[in-house]
C-alpha cells in the first residue's frame, strides 16, 4: 500500500506532466499560428483565445488520465501535492490494549505481552494471533485501504510495537463520503 509521501509525490508529478503537456500543446498551436495569438497582458485576439482553450482542454484531459492512473486523491491532484490525503493514523480511533484476557469487558482489544501485541480480541470466535490481523503502518494514506475493508469489519493501525488505533468499516465509508 501507498504511503501519504507516496501520494503527494505522485499528485506532484501528474500535475506537472499535465501542466507541461498544456503548454507544449499549446506553444506548439502558436508557432503553427504564427505567433499572432495574444492572450495575456498585451491583449487579446482570437488566436490568443484559441492558444488558451488549447492549453485548458489538454490540461485538464491530462489531468483527468493522470487521475485515473496514479490514482490518487482530488484535491492531491489539483494542488501538485500540496494537500496532503489523510492517513490511517490520522483516521484510526483508540482500541484499548489489554495485557491479561481476564480483565477484558469491551468488543474488540490489543493483547499484549511484553510491550509487543500479539493477539485480537473481538473480530473473531477466538484470539486472532497479530500476525493474521489486518495491520497497516500509520503513514498508509488512508484512501488505499478499501482493499483491506472488502474482507475485514476493522484494520488495525500499527507502527511496529506501537498501536495507534483502529478504522471500523464504517468510518473508511464515512471517510469516503458514503452516507
Amino acid at each position: 500500500m501507498r504511503t501519504v509521501r507516496d501520494l503527494r509525490l505522485a499528485g506532484l508529478i501528474a500535475y506537472l506532466a499535465a501542466l507541461i503537456a498544456g503548454l507544449v500543446v499549446s506553444g506548439l498551436m502558436h508557432l503553427a499560428l504564427g505567433g499572432r495569438g495574444q492572450f495575456g497582458w498585451e491583449g487579446f485576439n482570437f488566436f490568443g483565445i484559441l492558444e488558451g482553450l488549447a492549453f485548458l482542454l489538454v490540461f485538464t484531459l491530462s489531468l483527468w488520465i493522470a487521475k485515473r492512473a496514479v490514482n490518487v486523491t482530488t484535491t492531491t491532484l489539483l494542488s501538485a501535492g500540496l494537500f496532503a490525503p489523510t492517513s490511517a493514523r490520522k483516521l484510526a480511533r483508540a482500541v484499548p490494549v489489554i495485557g491479561a484476557l481476564q480483565s477484558f469487558e469491551g468488543s474488540i482489544a490489543v493483547l499484549v505481552e511484553e510491550g509487543q501485541p500479539v493477539g485480537v480480541i473481538g473480530i473473531a470466535d477466538s484470539l486472532v494471533p497479530w500476525d493474521e490481523a489486518p495491520v497497516v503502518s500509520g503513514q498508509t494514506a488512508a484512501s488505499e485501504l478499501g482493499s483491506l475493508f472488502r474482507q475485514h469489519q476493522v484494520v488495525f493501525v500499527a507502527d511496529g510495537n506501537t498501536v495507534h488505533g483502529m478504522i471500523t468499516r464504517e468510518r473508511y465509508f464515512k471517510y469516503l463520503g458514503a452516507k
